[in-house]
Order: C-alpha cells, then structure tokens, then sequence
C-alpha cells in the first residue's frame, strides 16, 4: 500500500534529520520540507481515485458537489497548514508556526463563506 510506502521515506527522513541536526542542521530543515512536499504529492495522488469515485456517486445521486469541493479544499487547507506549522517549529520560527495556522483558519473561513451565504438564505426562504 502507498501509505506504509510514504510513512517509510518519512521515518527514513527523520532519522537522516536527526543526524544531520548534529552536524548540519540547515540541511536537516531543508530535508525535512523536501520530504513534506514528497509526502504530500504522494499522499494526494493516492487519494485522486477514491475522491473521484465519491465524486461520481453523489453525481449519479444528483447531489450537488459544491459542497464537498469545499469541505475537500479544507482539509487540503488544514493538511498544509499543519505541515507548514511543523517545518516551521522545526526550524525553530515557533511565531511563523502560529502565522501559518492563522493564515490557514483564515482561508479555511474565507472558502466556507459561500456555504455560510447559502444557508442563511435557505434560512430566510423558510421564514418568509
């Protein structure tokens, strides 16, 4: 399975961190985005076809799919951010940790402002 594939190249990652913290610890921060960002790709591409199959069925239910676009592109938010957080704690920026995750419930909430917008008026058709 890929997962246990990329959970491999992250522990393998982390113990190369480790060693090269000791001697070269700008390294061991730039291995540690690399792998991030490998993590990443492979993780949302493993998740390609299951999204896709999600999407077709609720298509095929005539649901709309706005809705989960939008709850996808949140957790893709919340993913990188948290990421982002980490490598920064890593490198020892603990005020650009906290900057990315306000920049990340930021977007989170600018992304679900449509829905908020949607529901409201939902809300008001039935009172009036």
């Amino acid at each position: 399975m890929d997962i246990f594939k990329i959970l491999i190249i992250c522990i393998i990652a982390a113990i190369f961190a480790v060693i090269f913290r000791q001697h070269r610890p700008e390294f061991s921060v730039l291995l540690a985005v690399i792998t991030a960002v490998l993590a990443l790709y492979l993780v949302f591409n493993t998740l390609i076809s299951p999204i896709n199959t999600i999407s077709q069925r609720l298509e095929s239910y005539g649901i709309e799919l706005s809705y989960f676009k939008v709850a996808l592109k949140a957790l893709g938010i919340g993913y990188v951010t948290s990421f982002a957080a980490d490598i920064c704690r890593d490198a020892g920026q603990t005020t650009l940790a906290s900057l990315s995750e306000t920049v990340g419930k930021c977007s989170i909430f600018l992304l679900s402002l449509p829905l908020v917008i949607n529901i409201v008026d939902l809300a008001l058709g039935f009172i009036k």
